[in-house]
């Protein structure tokens, strides 16, 4: 692993070739397929988070577990490569920051699979990785998250999608090159549309969403996604339901922007 790709995972993903500075608990994901282990992560991360309860703690896990789903589509996508994101090697770890707390990744051994030269080839490996890592390493977390926290497994595999979308955008506007754009299109709409419902162990493909878009919060000429699932802030200490939360009715949204505007209106003033 070159250093550009080992830093282009720590930036974009919080991914690290060692634990990260900082960190106060870590944990294999191996453990956290077992009841017993779960349920200590959720011991050690509920308090530094400031949940209320664990379901609050079940949806950020599937919050934090989408930036790994996500370092995995990008590396098929971009770098043609993947490194091993099984159980057995790859690692949480909680790390407070801005009093609060982050969950941060590393993985034991850097060794990659890379992608066959021709696309077709290509297409294949693609299908196998990200079926690899939904069906063994994401499929067992979320269930036994859910089993701990009594979240459903829909509330935490929905926590992936709105994220998805929303770096898909980011990640577009970077691309100059349009045969990468092409790719990383390609390849997410196979996430999407084509991987089966069984590598999730759910009754349907979780990515399979509508996006629904709302009036920006800031710009009233502008629009942004509204979230798939509640991501549970307002199960946390002094939290509330978010702008683009699902939970919330559209009389409580347009209340929400009128009073953020006023405020900006009169800090101006």
């Amino acid at each position: 692993m070159n250093d550009h790709l080992m830093q282009e995972y720590s930036s974009k993903f919080d991914l690290h070739p060692a634990v990260p500075e900082g960190t106060v608990h870590s944990f294999a994901a191996a453990e956290l397929v077992e009841e017993a282990g779960m349920a200590a992560f959720m011991e050690a991360y509920r308090p530094l988070m400031k949940a209320l309860d664990d379901k609050a703690a079940g949806a950020y896990f599937g919050g934090y577990l989408s930036i790994i789903a996500l370092a995995v589509q990008y590396s098929v996508t971009g770098f043609l490569c993947v490194p091993d994101f099984s159980l057995r090697n790859l690692h949480l770890h909680l790390v407070p920051a801005n009093g609060y707390c982050r969950v941060a990744f590393s993985l034991g051994e850097w060794g990659i699979g890379q992608a066959p030269a021709d696309e077709p080839g290509r297409k294949a490996w693609r299908n196998e990785m990200l079926a690899a890592f939904y069906q063994s390493t994401a499929g067992p977390l979320i269930r036994m998250a859910s089993q701990v926290s009594g979240l459903s497994p829909g509330e935490i595999w929905g926590q992936m999608p709105t994220k998805f979308n929303y770096y898909a955008e980011v990640f577009a506007a970077e691309l100059t090159d349009p045969l990468l754009l092409r790719r990383m299109e390609e390849d997410y709409a196979y996430l999407k549309e084509e991987l089966p419902a069984a590598v999730f162990g759910m009754p349907r493909n979780p990515f399979q969403v509508k996006v629904r878009r709302i009036e920006s919060l800031t710009d009233p000429q502008q629009t942004v996604q509204m979230r798939n699932r509640c991501c549970m802030y307002y199960r946390t200490e002094g939290g509330r339901l978010c702008y683009t939360c699902p939970r919330m009715k559209e009389e409580e949204r347009s209340a929400r922007r009128e009073e953020f505007r006023s405020e900006c209106a009169a800090a101006v003033e």
